[in-house]
């Protein structure tokens, strides 16, 4: 047994020689546990610390990898995080899997993804309003636990994972959309190819209440590239409204071909103190996903059924897996086969359309274009032979 012998402890008010120890007026350590704790770094003792889905870049519906990733401005890569860009080069964002060679310190930490951002087309000279950035939008929902805009706000604590090929001055920013404020922090890149961990803490505000609705209500950015119109003012540490301000110093990761950034272990938290990554089941990580967008692949084993709705047209039900944000926006591709059950099979094109649309399902119809058709009332089913097609469902922010 270890005996450890002192005259005082900081802030212990009383000490029992065999049992506990009172810490303050309200904490009591036992034998058994731990009695009087109210919150953990000023917030929640349990549930979700972590506002920020899938920093852990575990979850990637649309399919994008470091090697063929999205490019478009407003695309998103890993589920929940997307570009935003204005520039003259181009790059290519998407989720890398990571080993004990590649994943270094995040790898031994317990991530296995990144978010892979990398330069395609350089643009090393950027004009005033030009800019490249990664975010992740967030609902006002989730973020009623800052109480910002009011007496009793809280600060925000931005913890992450980070590696790059360019060493310097990069910029994360909060952006409150529902009151157009803003708050910067800079943090540096010390060594090439390292992966690094970044501790950010961003101050309470006292102005500008977070809506408390599923609408956007703030961006978390990495910034890699500031045109003037952002960067050329003095980069402000506290709330303020002033656009020059928002990304002061940054390095401009676009200046080479070949640059790679690698993200993960992302946490957005209350209070001033960066906890350990909360980390999720994949079901649930992709249940909080899902809740912004949904895949699906229609020809796995022909489970959607269908109804002649006439002699062209098969109408069907989807069932959302989560409740989703809003009423999302839908897409499908073309099926090519359709059949009565193993009885009759369909062969033509047939168009996807989304007829009415929920958060908790849609209503669906494939039309005929060409080839067969069927009587009204014949109940189809998508013939799993049939080529691979895909429905989406974006709710997103």
């Amino acid at each position: 047994m270890a005996i450890v012998n002192f005259n005082s402890i900081s802030g212990v008010s009383t000490i029992s020689a065999t049992t506990s120890m009172t810490v303050g007026t309200g904490v009591t350590i036992t034998t058994n546990g731990i009695v009087g704790v109210t919150s953990i770094n000023s917030g929640q003792l349990g549930g979700s610390r972590n506002v920020i889905i899938n920093g852990s870049m575990v979850v990637n519906q649309r399919g994008f990898t470091g090697s063929s990733g999205a490019t478009a401005n407003g695309a998103y890569t890993t589920d929940r995080f997307h570009l935003g860009h204005s520039m003259d080069g181009a790059v290519s964002a998407g989720q890398t899997t990571m080993n004990s060679t590649v994943g270094g310190n995040a790898y031994a930490d317990g991530f296995n993804s990144a978010l892979h951002y990398r330069v395609t087309t350089a643009d090393a000279s950027l004009a005033a309003s030009q800019y490249a950035v990664i975010t992740q939008p967030i609902e006002g929902f989730n973020l009623q636990g800052f109480k910002k805009g009011t007496a009793n706000a809280q600060q925000f604590t931005l913890s992450f994972w980070v590696r790059s090929s360019l060493t310097g001055t990069y910029i994360a920013e909060l952006y409150d959309y529902d009151n157009s404020r803003s708050v910067s922090k800079s943090y540096t890149i010390d060594t090439a190819n390292t992966w690094e961990k970044k501790t950010l803490t961003f101050p309470a505000d006292t102005t500008g209440v977070f809506d408390n609705d599923n609408a956007l209500s703030l961006y978390v950015f990495w910034w890699f590239a500031a045109g003037s119109d952002f960067s050329g003012g003095t980069l402000s540490t506290t709330w303020h409204t002033t656009q020059a301000n928002r990304a002061v110093g940054q390095v401009n990761f676009l200046a080479t071909v070949g640059n790679n950034f690698f993200l993960t272990g992302v946490q957005l938290e209350v209070g001033p103190t960066a906890t350990e990554f909360e980390r999720r089941s994949i079901p649930e990580e992709l249940a909080l996903c899902q809740r912004y967008y949904y895949s699906t692949s229609v020809t796995s084993g022909g489970y959607l059924t269908l109804v002649g709705g006439s002699t062209t047209k098969a109408n069907g039900t989807i069932f959302f897996p989560v409740t989703m944000r809003i009423a999302p926006s839908m897409t499908g591709g073309n099926l090519n086969r359709i059949t009565n059950f193993g009885v009759l099979d369909y062969i033509g094109t047939y168009t996807f359309t989304a007829s009415q649309t929920y958060p908790e399902g849609a209503a669906i119809m494939y039309t005929q274009s060409s080839g067969s058709t069927w009587a009204l009332g014949t109940p189809l089913v998508i013939n799993p032979n049939a080529s691979l097609t895909t429905i989406t469902a974006s709710a997103e922010l």
